[in-house]
């Protein structure tokens, strides 16, 4: 698995933790990353 593999795989998890605790703001602050992000991500 390459770099962007892994990458793309830490995304998808990070999602899917907001979608199962329903909690954006709460995931962001769990796995440090900001809101925005996650925002982009689910746009992408």
């Amino acid at each position: 698995m390459g770099k962007d593999q892994h990458e793309i795989a830490r995304k998808l998890r990070i999602l899917q933790h907001a979608e199962e605790t329903g909690h954006v703001a709460k995931t962001c602050r769990y796995f440090g990353i900001a809101l925005s992000s996650v925002y982009r991500w689910r746009e992408a």
